[in-house]
């Protein structure tokens, strides 16, 4: 069974999914700004509309927090997200 997130609405709270469950499916983490988005997209295909976190599934442009990191679903990639990014 698929399950999709809520993630919430204006005003509303970043979900805290916490850490990533290497046993669960979740989709490629870009922690480093020099690494290649391009080369990660090989990995996720072009069809990539959504990420996933521990098996839940969150649409492109969501937000979430893992800890004190904030994370946001680019075309099937989690990307983090600098304090001026925010």
């Amino acid at each position: 069974m698929k399950r999709e997130a809520d993630t919430g609405g204006a005003g509303r709270a970043l979900p805290q999914v916490g850490a990533a469950d290497p046993e669960r499916r979740n989709s490629p983490w870009q922690s480093d700004p020099q690494e290649s988005f391009e080369l990660l997209r090989e990995q996720v295909g072009d069809e990539a509309g959504c990420c996933y976190f521990n098996d839940v599934r969150y649409p492109d442009g969501a937000e979430v927090l893992s800890g004190d990191t904030r994370l946001k679903c680019e075309r099937g990639i989690w990307v983090e997200l600098t304090e001026r990014q925010v």
